[in-house]
């Protein structure tokens, strides 16, 4: 009988252990939706304090500061899980590709079409900087770059500068369409413009924007979990 007793404080146990590590789970990722709220306002460009995090949250001071040390620590975090899927989702959709023009394309276009289908996602990652800071995605950029001119598709003096060019480019139109302009002409207009500034003839150039948008049409359903068709 005691050790069945045993047996029922120790089931009884695990389950208060395990709902309150799921209560806190979903307290910190509330908390970070929050600073993502907060961080992502379409019309204002006053950096984000505290106070709207916890007004976003509906929470106290104390609450927050019971997960965050920092509101720092809290966007760093939330940079860094964005920044971690939506390489993976890129990475899922043109890693198998070896032209690197469409290897450009898809990239370039993936993060401007996610900014048009989840507006507050485009609108935190350009409002903290979030492009620049991912030394992963930079990395794979250059990649992309050295590729096409060893392959002679691109024709650049510098890796770095055209890495400049195509993130600034890509910052500049995702804060474009945050503030309205989301056709997908003019995303295809940005892409192509990218590729021709990198030495692609305008014809190659219009190709491969189109061939890239529609092979996510077929691809990114079932594999990127924000996807839709905004066609």
């Amino acid at each position: 009988m005691k050790r069945t007793n045993s047996k029922a404080s120790y089931s009884a146990e695990n389950h208060r252990v395990r709902v309150g590590r799921e209560k806190r789970e979903r307290m910190r990722a509330h908390l970070l939706q929050s600073v993502l709220n907060a961080c992502s306002g379409e019309t204002s460009r006053d950096p984000t304090v505290i106070d709207d995090v916890i007004r976003e949250a509906k929470v106290s001071r104390g609450t927050f500061y019971k997960y965050f040390d920092s509101l720092d620590q809290a966007v760093s975090e939330l940079g860094l899980q964005l920044a971690l899927e939506m390489t993976a989702g890129i990475m899922s959709i043109y890693d198998v590709l070896e032209d690197p023009v469409l290897r450009t394309a898809t990239g370039f276009q993936m993060f401007l079409l996610r900014s048009v289908i989840e507006p507050r996602w485009g609108a935190f990652i350009a409002h903290i900087g979030l492009l620049s800071g991912n030394n992963l995605l930079v990395s794979k950029i250059k990649s992309d770059i050295t590729l096409g001119m060893n392959s002679g598709d691109y024709a650049v003096a510098s890796v770095d500068v055209a890495a400049d060019v195509l993130m600034g480019a890509k910052i500049e139109a995702i804060r474009r369409i945050i503030a309205g302009e989301r056709r997908v002409a003019y995303i295809h207009a940005v892409a192509g413009m990218v590729l021709r500034s990198f030495g692609v003839s305008a014809s190659k150039a219009d190709k491969s924007v189109i061939r890239a948008y529609d092979r996510l049409g077929r691809e990114a359903p079932s594999k990127v979990a924000w996807w839709r068709s905004i066609r």
